[in-house]
Order: structure tokens, then sequence, then C-alpha cells
């Protein structure tokens, strides 16, 4: 479940500057976050973890190593993943009640937001098809 700045659970012990020892076991019950990137500043999870004066250097190097990616890619795709309010694109289609045959190219494409609640709603994707405009 997300915060109300709509981060992820990870992504606030992150932010925090939590040590390995406390973040590892937030990490474990939340392993597919370290594929997202941060609501509130578009950072991959050892980015935003890595500022601060007090971040944990074992904490940068745990999450880095769990998901290595390119951090110039990271903010390249949250800017084209995301629109003005962090909606993902597969709930930007649901929230318009797209019809499938619109929307499945856009589902196949982006199959890990299934997981995700909407950054505006907080709805599950399904529950914001459901509801529609």
């Amino acid at each position: 479940t997300r915060d109300v700045d709509s981060r992820l659970p990870l992504f606030t012990a992150a932010a925090e500057s939590l040590r390995w020892d406390n973040m590892e076991r937030i990490y474990d019950n939340n392993k597919p976050a370290i594929y997202e990137v941060d609501a509130s500043t578009g950072l991959s999870l050892f980015m935003l973890a890595a500022v601060g004066p007090t971040s944990d250097i074992e904490s940068v190097y745990n999450l880095l190593k769990k998901y290595p990616a390119d951090p110039t890619l990271d903010i390249k795709r949250w800017a084209r993943t995301r629109d003005v309010d962090s909606r993902l694109p597969l709930f930007t289609a649901a929230a318009e009640s797209l019809r499938w045959d619109n929307m499945e190219r856009i589902y196949d494409n982006n199959k890990p937001a299934i997981y995700e609640v909407d950054a505006s709603t907080g709805l599950s994707l399904f529950m914001l098809a459901a509801v529609g405009p």
C-alpha cells in the first residue's frame, strides 16, 4: 500500500535512510517495488537510498546489487511512463474506460502495473475500471 505521497513502503524506508538490517525485512515483503521509481522524486530505489547525509551505504549497495538499474534510463522511464498525476498508462486507460480492444496493447506493455494501485485514487486497476468516468 502507498502512503499519502503515493510512496511504496520500500521507498519510504529508503527516503528515511533506514539501515540495511531494517530495510531488508521491508524489501523481503515488497520485492516487486525494486522495479519501480519513486512517485515523489522519480528516482530509483538505490538512488533514493543514497540521497542525504545519513544514507546507509550498505542499503545503497544491497539495493543496487538486487536491481542494477541504469540511472539515466530511470529518469527517462519515469518521464515516459507516468502522466502529470503520476498515473501509469494502464491506470489512465482504465480511468478513461477504454474498450478492451484499445486497452489490450497498453496492458501487454505494462503488465507489472496490475500489482499497483492508482496514484490518484488509491484504487486497484480492476476497481478503477469498474468505477469509470
